[in-house]
């Protein structure tokens, strides 16, 4: 009889999931668009103005919003003369949030007369084609006036001597004017052709580097950027309209050379190699993600980069609101071909940050991310070629963008974060789709290479992994001009090596013997706790990225391509019980030093013990050190500890062994006392 119950009950679950087969739940995950047409300038003692007057919020499934539009404009001080953030901020029906900043200028009425002139930024040379829709002359443009702060939309227009229907140069006149008075043109000229004379492209080189870590020089494993540029370069110089340069992620951070100059001396390098697009990878967020979106932004004074930043998935947390400054597509004319570059961020890659760096931000799921932008390149921008570049190399990741169909079909995927050198080819009805890896701080350069027809349709698509030197696989090939550097960015990086050159060419001490990854990462642990004078110290295997050779020398530089990030000592009383827990759970991802005497199994559970770490580990909600007694953020960063290590060591000893005495310097320190012991406070 209880046979016979069940069987029922399982025929009306069939029945009632048949009866939802015809139901397609339609989950929206876009954001609604908030549109702003005017510019908002108060004059202190007027009456405010009406904030939503021109402002419209429309959503693609929900419709018209702009009823449900808040205005925040608390930062705004309206006695104060200035310029000051105005937010606006609407949710659709499905909980997707959406903001957007204006600026209002605030201004006195007794201020002196304002006789700058404003300017345009953004005006270049435009090329159309005949037939055509007539182009937006106002995209990419913006206006700025030293009083009022962005007038873009006061730009005019003057474009009334194009002929859209004949062959010619053409000009087009851009002026706008401030509310003093002051006005500023500048012409550019548009250039309209026939369709003949476009080039048939048939064929597409996208050119691929992922996780270089700062490795900008050439060494003994590493390519270095002025080789990779030379091929990179004689390449667009030869095939302008074929070649693609792009970037994976984990770009900047890793190097002295890079570290010093928190990425820029690599920006700029990259800007000579005329890259195309950057996605962002998980160590762009190591010295706090504006930092580096801060090259990206408009209005910087500082090093610009001249490429879009990408990562569609990055959010800020509780939003579908990307950071400032980072595009979740980019889209590159190529002759007759429209390619989209998609950058997405590995999903849950956010245990790979540092918990402060990454707490007001999420990354969603690729996939679903992937296929929205595929799509949307293909209908509404009419996109030939569509590629991904996901800083993450999961299989399931992969497969799902490779299974994506129809308008969201994807050509070729480009992965990082994993350091791997590899190229699947993942089979489907058409054409293939290849997934590329390129191995880690500049040791190969991928090459994707796409074959189309002359309607621009994708008929083939292959990878291969370059190298500097005779391979035998056959995913990978010899590139000679691996072999040699370009000397206009070999001289540029040459700038950055001579403001630096200590710090490279100084050398420390001498290694007395080989040391491997593991050695090494055992040894910061102890050198950790010594610093900290704890218990027990703790450092993770992945904070150790290379190691050492008998009789190599020791600068600055070696110590930052084994331990190349900023991670700070952090200390902690830890109960036995969660130290044991913690030691249990990281399944051998941690190495720790324990005090000459002690050991682990002299740990007992109700006592509290005096533990220090990187603040990589520290932070992590998952760890136990940041619910413990009396946390102390030191500021010493691990590598200015083994810095200082080493140079003791110099005065006494010919060769670094990790045998030998850990000294540190006197001066290095302030200590403080709990109950009767010395505790690690703070650097001098």
């Amino acid at each position: 009889m209880k046979r016979l119950f069940h069987i029922f009950i399982m025929l009306i679950t069939i029945f009632a999931l048949s009866a939802c087969t015809d139901q397609t739940e339609i989950k929206d995950l876009v954001p609604p668009n908030i549109t702003v047409t005017k510019e908002f300038t108060y004059t202190i003692g007027d009456p405010v103005p009406d904030f939503l007057d021109g402002v419209q919020a429309l959503d693609s499934v929900d419709g018209d919003l702009s009823d449900s539009i808040i205005v925040d404009d608390t930062d705004i001080d309206y006695e104060t003369s200035g310029i000051y953030n105005l937010r606006y901020i609407v949710s659709d029906l499905s909980g997707n949030k959406a903001t957007k900043t204006v600026q209002v200028i605030v201004i006195d009425s007794n201020q002196e007369i304002d006789t700058i002139p404003p300017v345009i930024i953004g005006a270049s040379h435009m090329t159309y084609y005949i037939g055509d829709p007539e182009p937006d002359f106002l995209i990419n443009l913006s206006a700025y006036d030293n009083i009022e702060g962005n007038i873009t939309s006061r730009i005019s227009v003057e474009s009334s001597r194009v002929k859209y229907d004949t062959e010619g140069d053409y000009p087009v006149t851009y002026t706008v004017t401030d509310s003093s008075g002051n006005t500023f043109s500048i012409t550019i000229n548009i250039t309209v052709l026939h369709p003949d004379s476009l080039d048939n492209i048939t064929n597409l080189n996208i050119f691929y580097i992922n996780d270089t870590h700062g490795a900008i020089l050439n060494n003994s494993s590493q390519l270095g950027l002025a080789r990779i540029g030379n091929l990179i370069l004689d390449e667009k110089e030869l095939n302008p309209d074929n070649t693609l340069f792009i970037t994976g992620g984990d770009i900047l951070q890793g190097s002295v050379l890079s570290n010093y100059f928190k990425g820029s001396s690599m920006i700029d390098v990259l800007n000579q190699m005329s890259l195309d697009a950057f996605v962002l990878g998980n160590h762009e967020f190591d010295w706090g993600l504006s930092t580096v979106t801060e090259y990206f932004n408009p209005e910087t004074l500082g090093m610009k980069a001249e490429f879009p930043l990408l990562a569609a998935n990055v959010f800020l947390k509780n939003t579908t609101t990307r950071p400032e400054h980072i595009d979740p597509y980019t889209i590159i004319q190529k002759g007759n071909l429209k390619v989209g570059i998609i950058g997405l961020m590995g999903y849950g890659l956010e245990n790979s940050i540092a918990t402060s760096m990454v707490e007001d931000y999420y990354f969603d799921d690729p996939i679903t991310w992937a296929g929205h932008y595929a799509q949307q390149l293909r209908t509404n921008h009419d996109v030939d070629v569509v590629l991904v570049v996901v800083h993450g190399s999961s299989g399931t990741t992969n497969t799902g963008i490779g299974n994506l169909t129809g308008s969201q079909r994807v050509d070729a995927v480009f992965n990082g974060h994993s350091h791997q050198s590899y190229v699947n080819n993942f089979l489907r009805s058409g054409v293939t789709m290849p997934i590329i890896q390129s191995g880690a701080n500049g040791t190969a350069v991928g090459r994707v290479q796409i074959e189309l027809n002359l309607a621009g349709e994708v008929i083939g698509a292959t990878a291969k992994n370059l190298y500097p030197a005779t391979v035998y696989g056959a995913d990978q090939a010899f590139e000679p001009r691996l072999t040699t550097s370009n000397q206009v960015i070999a001289d540029l990086i040459l700038t950055y090596v001579e403001e630096i050159s200590p710090l490279l060419n100084e050398v420390i001490i001498q290694s007395g013997a080989s040391y491997s990854r593991d050695q090494l990462t055992y040894y910061m642990a102890e050198l950790i706790r010594v610093s900290a004078n704890a218990d027990i110290g703790f450092h993770n295997f992945g904070g150790t990225r290379d190691s050492l050779s008998s009789l190599e020398n020791i600068t600055v530089a070696t110590l930052y391509d084994i331990f190349p990030f900023d991670n700070k000592v952090k200390t902690v009383s830890l109960l036995g019980s969660d130290i044991k827990d913690f030691i249990g759970q990281t399944g051998g991802d941690v190495a720790a030093a324990y005090k000459a005497g002690f050991s682990y199994q002299m740990i007992l559970d109700n006592e509290y013990y005096f533990v220090s770490t990187n603040e990589y580990i520290f932070d992590k909600v998952d760890n136990p050190f940041i619910y413990g007694a009396n946390p102390i953020d030191t500021g010493v960063v691990i590598r200015d500890v083994l810095e200082d290590v080493l140079r003791n060591q110099a005065e006494v000893h010919d060769y670094f062994y990790i045998e030998n005495p850990i000294v540190l310097s006197n001066s290095y320190h302030t200590y403080l006392f709990i109950g009767e012991e010395k505790r690690l406070y703070s650097v001098i």
